[in-house]
């Protein structure tokens, strides 16, 4: 028998959550137009999303930001903090996205952040995002998020705490993986490639989940295949390859209009698919509601939102079950949180994002650790380590190595990121 996952979602939300909604709609009266439509109540997802994130109370006194740097080797950006009182944080910038926008860094986001005290991050960060109203978006967020990761591993070495243990108490101290690389294979290559490709990390990995790519991914609602019938047959040939007892999920990036998302949707529904993510373009938020509703796999989606209100409508329409904010693209941990929280008070799941390269599986750790309200599998893209040059990026683990047994990675216990990387490699970079 086909299990209903959504019935699952909100039911485990529900059951792990005192703070779920019953209901986010307004029971106040409205005009006779709008009787069947009564308003949104958003005052529940407010309130969870204004309540402090950095746990200011594990440092007595003022942590000073003395100087912050943007370091660069061609490509490669590299943020280095340092309080006065000494203490240091390292971050690797985007791997692709932070070479075109490094300028914002110093032209529109320094002035936030320098000679402040770090220990009010949460109002650093949101100023650096929302004063910036002329500048906002993706090209902007990565160097917040930069930013944001250098001054938490700072904090963290002063602290003596792993940075995720800075944004609240350590919920997921190991993360359940799903396997979601290969995203020009799944859509260039045969099906039997791809799937055999994506069967040998699987046996690296002993993933419980795999995300496969639907459609030609080109955001523009296309509804155009690299092959006719190629993305039903490799939905097909995944169920068969890897059988019953996998987690199957794909992802459209947009390749769909209503009805053709749709249509895939009820075959997804038919292999008992785990999710379906954003089928239609990203911003269309009116026609992935009516996919959503025209369907019962439950809906992923937010990796490319960069603004807390789109968040807060997405959530509050249920427009998505599992919201998946990208950990650069919308800016960083904190407001990665402040989403994980209203996302637990609406009784939905969060399944934070993150791109493949540089060092995001160690921030995507560290989030998830202390994240409420997560989805059972988190986004892996294997431990890829190249920066932005294609240079692999020297690295040790303060604490555990990394390593997925079963599926599972443990959170690093060291303190701030809970990595150091090799100073030769540092010195490569020069200030900008």
């Amino acid at each position: 028998m086909k299990t209903n996952r959504r019935k699952f979602l909100k039911a485990a939300a529900v059951t792990g959550s005192s703070s779920a909604l019953l209901s986010l709609q307004s029971c106040k009266s409205t005009p006779k137009s709008d009787a069947k439509k009564p308003a949104t109540d958003y005052s529940v997802l407010d309130a969870a999303r204004s309540k402090p994130v950095l746990l200011r109370e594990l440092f007595s006194s003022p942590v000073i930001i003395e100087t912050l740097e943007l370091l660069r080797d061609r490509n490669n950006t590299i943020c280095r903090v340092h309080s006065q009182d000494g203490a240091v944080g390292l971050a690797i910038g985007h791997p692709f996205i932070a070479q075109s926008s490094y300028p914002m860094f110093n032209l529109n986001l320094k002035g936030f952040f320098l000679g402040k005290d770090a220990r009010d991050l949460d109002l650093l960060v949101f100023n650096a995002a929302e004063r910036n109203v002329k500048r906002q978006g993706i090209p902007l967020n990565v160097q917040i998020a930069v930013i944001e990761f250098a001054i938490l591993d700072m904090l963290g070495n002063i602290a003596d705490l792993p940075a995720g243990q800075l944004l609240g108490p350590l919920r997921n101290p190991e993360i359940p993986i799903y396997l979601g690389h290969y995203l020009w294979e799944f859509r260039n290559k045969e099906p039997e490639e791809s799937l055999e490709l994506m069967y040998q990390d699987y046996l690296k990995t002993e993933a419980k989940a795999i995300k496969l790519r639907a459609g030609r991914g080109d955001n523009l609602a296309s509804d155009i295949d690299n092959a006719p019938g190629r993305t039903e047959k490799l939905i097909r040939m995944a169920r068969e390859k890897f059988g019953d007892d996998m987690n199957l999920m794909i992802d459209g990036n947009g390749s769909y209009s209503v009805e053709e998302a749709i249509r895939i949707g009820k075959i997804l529904e038919e292999y008992n698919y785990y999710f379906y993510e954003e089928p239609v373009p990203w911003d269309w938020y009116e026609e992935q509601k009516l996919v959503e509703e025209a369907l019962t796999i439950p809906m992923a989606g937010g990796e490319e939102e960069f603004g807390m209100h789109a968040f807060r409508y997405l959530i509050g329409k249920e427009v998505f079950q599992i919201l998946q904010p990208d950990l650069f693209y919308f800016g960083g941990m904190i407001r990665t949180m402040q989403v994980a929280r209203m996302v637990e008070a609406a009784g939905l799941q969060i399944t934070p994002h993150i791109s493949a390269g540089g060092l995001g599986y160690v921030y995507l750790l560290q989030m998830v650790s202390v994240c409420p309200a997560t989805a059972e599998f988190h986004e892996f893209k294997m431990f890829q380590t190249k920066d932005a040059n294609g240079t692999l990026i020297p690295i040790t683990s303060k604490a555990e190595p990394f390593t997925s047994v079963n599926g599972v990675i443990k959170v690093p216990t060291g303190s701030g990121l809970g990595i150091t990387i090799d100073p030769d490699y540092v010195k490569t970079h020069r200030v900008v």
